[in-house]
């Protein structure tokens, strides 16, 4: 239960967890709401903070919301890169990012839609159009790293295009966040087993 009194201006030894706690409140709130019904007074609320110590750590609901993005996304690409290095083969790999990205959703309940609501907002915004395609970027750059060492050990043939097997697999990965946010969690949860075990079965080799 939210506590009556709010605090005001933050405390040095404090700030960064209150920094922290005003990015969840952004996130949680603009996933409830979307970014344009979103205000920094109702992110105050949520946080249980004052507007005025909101804007002492962000100028603008843009900048808060930016901040918010840049900050899960670092941290979800970080856990993501790091599973799916801690095997050997593409297969076991885009196993150990799905189960990754489960994880992370865990721990981040609100972050699909939020990151729905912003790719909304990146079709007239140049910040957040920036932000979301930074974030795809990022995202085709792992799958290249692992489709083109699949290449180079022979899990794939020799010939396989790179571009267009990282096009497929972003189109898996984003068909499947946005059914994170369209589906129940269990549609969702079946949907990424069932491409586990299709992946399961293998690709075509070179022999």
């Amino acid at each position: 239960m939210k506590s009556s009194a709010r605090l005001g201006r933050p405390v040095n030894a404090d700030a960064e967890r209150t920094r922290r706690r005003i990015l969840l409140a952004a996130m949680t709130h603009v996933a409830e709401v979307g970014y344009s019904r979103a205000t920094m007074k109702s992110i105050a609320e949520q946080a249980d903070l004052t507007s005025a110590a909101i804007y002492r750590y962000f100028p603008s609901k843009a900048d808060l919301v930016l901040q918010a993005l840049d900050d899960v996304f670092a941290d979800v690409v970080g856990r993501l890169e790091a599973a799916a290095f801690s095997v050997e083969g593409l297969r076991a790999r885009l196993v150990a990012l799905l189960e990754e990205a489960l994880a992370c959703m865990a721990d981040h309940p609100s972050m699909t839609r939020f990151e729905a609501s912003l790719l909304f907002e990146s079709t007239h915004s140049p910040e957040f159009a920036a932000a979301v395609g930074y974030r795809r970027h990022t995202e085709e750059t792992l799958y290249r790293r692992l489709v083109v060492e699949a290449v180079d050990t022979g899990e794939l043939p020799v010939g396989t295009s790179v571009e267009a097997m990282v096009d497929l697999l972003t189109s898996v990965s984003w068909g499947l966040t946005h059914l994170s946010v369209t589906a129940t969690a269990d549609r969702h949860r079946a949907a990424i087993r069932l491409t586990e075990s299709l992946l399961a079965q293998g690709f075509p080799t070179g022999s």
